[in-house]
């Protein structure tokens, strides 16, 4: 059995800014499920668009009893993220994939920021989540149900983790500019 997820939001910030705080949201102190987050590639391609790829390790939050089969005992596993930034179009289209315990789910999900329709300096962010487990009966069953809310929560998490960020890096910017230093 396959549970889709959906989100939808409205960033009152550039597609620009929303993007630089995607990209560099993680590690972060209101997220301790995300270990790390290294770049693993990065280059311009040829249209001009920015390809970014990164792996995250992120921590095992199944509960222990979902956790019979052995491969999801382990304490973290691996997320692999694809990031396309389109300076032209102000698109920023990331997809995300499970790179751990693929024999038994699949975890997968596909964003989009772009410009709101009715205010081009605000950001509309479209997310589709997927999870799928594998013959694994009625421990799957649960694992699935499990899988449902965790999406719908780290998606909303995820929302207001970069809504914090683009707040704290405002205050960070305001503040230099109004400093008594500039002004001296």
């Amino acid at each position: 059995m396959t549970i889709t997820v959906t989100a939808e939001h409205v960033y009152q910030e550039p597609v620009e800014v929303v993007a630089a705080t995607h990209l560099c949201k993680f590690p972060n102190d209101y997220d301790p499920n995300i270990l790390s987050c290294t770049t693993v590639e990065k280059k311009r391609m040829g249209d001009g668009r920015t390809y970014t790829r990164r792996v995250a390790a992120v921590r095992n939050v199944l509960p222990h009893i979902l956790r019979r089969v052995k491969s999801l005992q382990e304490e973290e596993f691996q997320i692999e993220e694809e990031c396309w930034w389109d300076r032209n179009l102000r698109k920023f289209n990331v997809k995300s994939r499970n790179l751990s315990v693929t024999d038994w789910v699949t975890m997968a999900e596909a964003s989009t920021y772009s410009p709101h329709h009715q205010n081009p300096n605000w950001t509309h962010f479209e997310q589709e989540g997927v999870i799928t487990v594998h013959g694994l009966g009625t421990l799957g069953s649960l694992i699935e149900m499990f899988g449902k809310r965790f999406l719908s929560v780290g998606a909303q998490r995820s929302i207001a983790i970069t809504e914090k960020l683009m707040a704290e890096r405002g205050k960070k910017i305001k503040s230099f500019w109004y400093s008594e230093f500039l002004f001296a």
